[in-house]
């Protein structure tokens, strides 16, 4: 079956290449890889798509530097599903050119190469992921905040507390989540205040934070 796949990828016919890369993803299986990165960089932005698409369906560290270099694909969704995939595979050799993404002219890449580099959880990308609290697109902001609280930096604590101000609901009550992962003693106050919030579930979430700083502020 792969095989066959593999013949096809070497169609003159841009939809057949497509439907090829599409199966040989969905099929899941570590020694397609070689074929997927070859796929990258068709001259057919459907096939780019297809191709980076599996290679977010099939976790190897085969595939991080390609993806890297298809973050700066000419086609948005390619460099989507790249960093889409990236974050899936979570290699460290992704950080740069993720934070590098994180300023991607398509806020929808921005918002993938946020939530990939959060999973990544490698602090060189706190400063960046700060920055991107302050992005014209709350998912952007939203999950800018959700990556600072898994990488747990206390760098941010500050700029966490100023994102309780944020106009979006969700964005503060993400801040609020992160603050809490953090733990750092500095951001009580602030959290206190968003007790207040006109939102119920940052509210909640500001109390559940104040919980764990607390918490950690008895055991120390």
């Amino acid at each position: 079956m792969l095989d066959s796949l593999v013949r096809q990828l070497k169609s003159n016919d841009p939809t057949v290449r497509t439907k090829a890369a599409s199966a040989i993803g969905n099929s899941g299986e570590k020694s397609a890889v070689p074929f997927l990165v070859r796929a990258l960089v068709d001259e057919n932005r459907h096939v780019r798509r297809a191709a980076s698409a599996g290679l977010g369906q099939v976790w190897t560290d085969e595939a991080v530097a390609p993806l890297c270099t298809a973050l700066n694909d000419t086609d948005w969704f390619v460099r989507w599903n790249a960093a889409l995939a990236l974050g899936l595979i979570a290699d460290s050799r992704a950080v740069d050119p993720l934070i590098g993404a994180l300023h991607d002219a398509n806020r929808y890449v921005r918002r993938n190469a946020a939530e990939a580099l959060g999973n990544i959880r490698n602090t060189r990308a706190t400063g960046w992921l700060i920055e991107s609290l302050q992005d014209p697109d709350v998912d952007v902001r939203w999950n800018a905040a959700d990556a600072l609280g898994k990488l747990r930096d206390q760098h941010a604590t500050d700029p966490l507390i100023h994102a309780l101000s944020d106009p979006d609901e969700f964005v503060r009550e993400r801040a609020a989540d992160a603050l809490g992962r953090i733990r750092d003693v500095r951001a009580a106050a602030a959290l206190q205040a968003a007790l207040k919030d006109r939102n119920d579930d940052v509210r909640k979430t500001a109390k559940e934070a104040l919980e764990k700083i607390e918490l950690r502020d008895e055991r120390s």
